[in-house]
């Protein structure tokens, strides 16, 4: 079974358009939530840190009224936008769309809120940029949240990126085996455990990972 992953944030889109904070930025209270990702970027990256800013936003998400449905709105509305922007990379939907036809299993794994990288996914179906078909190849794997306590039941970042793949093997019943090729921008935390993983790592160029390399297996690209 030939399995491929696409991160979505850095990777299917230019570098600097995270698609979690954009979200969060118009979903949250402005100042308090400025004031969480000052304090995040004072401290080192480690899971722990931005799982407590993923914590936090999750607290000043309690006074959105129908948050599920207004990330994955929002979402959408600012991917299209993206796309609008030429920040959608057209070598990376071609990517992405030479992996859905060509291999068994095809996943997009991110951190941010699996609504939200449902409306991304909605976004690149209605803009025409995959085929519904193609869309509905798609495996999304990403943080998982318990609404009615809006607590964290899975955040998908750093190791757990390649546990939550393993898992959803076992779930559906399919060979447990390591991914065949990854598609990722932060090789050596984010995506770390996809890239330590994988048979091949296709690495999206950006100003932080630049000092990246591994010795076979390994492609970077720049689009």
């Amino acid at each position: 079974m030939r399995t491929h992953i696409f991160d979505i944030d850095g990777t299917l889109t230019k570098s600097g358009n995270d698609l979690w904070f954009l979200v969060m930025q118009e979903l949250c209270e402005p100042t308090a939530f400025k004031a969480m990702v000052l304090a995040w970027e004072e401290k080192s990256k480690t899971y722990e840190n931005s799982h407590t800013l993923l914590v936090g936003a999750l607290g000043l998400l309690r006074d959105v009224e129908n948050a599920q449905e207004k990330i994955f709105n929002t979402a959408k509305r600012l991917t299209l936008d993206l796309i609008d922007k030429d920040f959608i990379p057209k070598k990376a939907i071609i990517a992405l769309r030479q992996s859905i036809h060509t291999c068994d299993l095809i996943v997009l794994s991110t951190a941010n809120y699996i609504e939200a990288a449902r409306g991304f996914t909605a976004a690149l179906v209605e803009r025409n940029l995959i085929s519904q078909f193609e869309y509905s190849r798609l495996v999304i794997l990403a943080t998982n949240t318990n609404w009615e306590k809006f607590s964290v039941e899975c955040f998908n970042m750093g190791d757990v990126k390649i546990h939550t793949f393993y898992r959803y093997l076992q779930q559906k019943n399919y060979p447990l085996k390591v991914p065949d090729k990854v598609f990722i921008d932060d090789p050596q935390f984010n995506d770390a455990s996809l890239a330590n993983e994988s048979l091949e790592v296709v690495v999206v160029d950006n100003p932080k990972n630049r000092d990246y390399i591994r010795n076979t297996g390994f492609e970077r690209v720049y689009w």
